[in-house]
């Protein structure tokens, strides 16, 4: 099926006077741990000026009734139909800097196509560098800095590595599919994971947005105010710091956590040379990306695997 039908742009944008260097992708994946993307993608559009510029036929990609979109009503009359929307944003940074922001859910449907027609599109943009971000939930203390790891088609291309220590096999995401295809295509694509700690990966956690955006900086991208996300972040923290003070169970959890981390030397650049208990490290990461794989299109079982204590809750 032809790629080329799959995306538009608005009918207002004449399509040959948009350029950048920077595309931002945080489509939906298993899971938005923290609500990363949703923070970021939230703070971006409502801090620096931005447009819609195109979007993709939803009708063909979707699952309507597998993910299906909220309606109001209000008595005896629908309202407020929440349209899922595949969007490409125009963004300019604080130095007057062009990028675009892809934001929306992942697609259910025609992966290749997709991917095929987003390679035109960064294609037809002069888009130099494909930057995706994300958050998953990790077996980390949220005492210590948040690791966001990196991933690419070529690892060459990554300017700050940090690597899982093993090799997976696990279900693929459709970003995984696209960071492929474009490298495939002579294209720069970097993913960026954030390791949000699982005990609050359902939680908005603005500490992990912030995470991510320092490392779209860092991997080449623009570089964006935290601004509002400060305050955010601390309130946060506050009310997480509070709630773990008033149950030992949860300050006994926190402290194995921290003993990990410290062990696995997590909260400091990550050296391939000297990366300590490598299989142990591999084992923790292989258990809680396995619970991800199984959480897909589920309700989390709490009878699964080891128990842990009900994740804070805020005020």
């Amino acid at each position: 099926m032809d790629p080329t039908a799959l995306f538009s742009y608005e009918r207002h944008v004449d399509s040959r006077a948009l350029h950048g260097r920077t595309l931002l992708v945080t489509l939906g994946a298993f899971g938005d741990a923290g609500h990363a993307q949703q923070i970021l993608d939230d703070h971006v559009l409502n801090s620096l000026e931005n447009r819609v510029v195109g979007r993709l036929d939803m009708d063909q990609v979707h699952d309507y009734t597998g993910n299906r979109p909220v309606v109001t009503l209000d008595r005896d009359e629908f309202t407020d139909y929440e349209r899922p929307e595949i969007l490409l944003h125009e963004v300019t940074d604080p130095s007057g800097e062009t990028f675009f922001l892809l934001t929306g859910p992942e697609p259910s449907f025609q992966w290749e196509r997709v991917a095929s027609s987003l390679r035109i599109v960064v294609e037809q943009l002069g888009i130099e560098t494909t930057l995706v971000a994300q958050g998953f939930p990790a077996p980390v203390p949220h005492t210590r800095a948040l690791q966001v790891s990196r991933f690419a088609g070529d690892r060459a291309d990554i300017s700050h590595p940090r690597p899982v220590p093993a090799t997976f096999r696990l279900r693929s995401s459709f970003t995984s599919l696209l960071t492929m295809r474009l490298h495939d295509a002579g294209h720069t694509v970097v993913g960026l994971a954030v390791q949000v700690p699982q005990y609050l990966h359902e939680l908005d956690y603005p500490d992990a947005a912030i995470s991510l955006l320092r490392a779209v900086h860092e991997e080449g991208g623009p570089e964006i105010a935290i601004g509002a996300l400060a305050p955010m972040a601390e309130n946060v923290r506050e009310s997480i710091a509070q709630q773990v003070a008033a149950s030992p169970q949860l300050q006994e959890m926190v402290r194995s956590l921290e003993e990990n981390a410290d062990r696995m030397g997590i909260g400091a650049p990550i050296d391939d040379s000297e990366v300590p208990d490598a299989e142990e490290i591999a084992a923790e990461i292989e258990k809680y990306l396995a619970g991800l794989d199984g959480e897909d299109d589920t309700e989390h079982d709490e009878d699964e695997g080891p128990s842990t204590p009900e994740p804070p809750r805020e005020d």
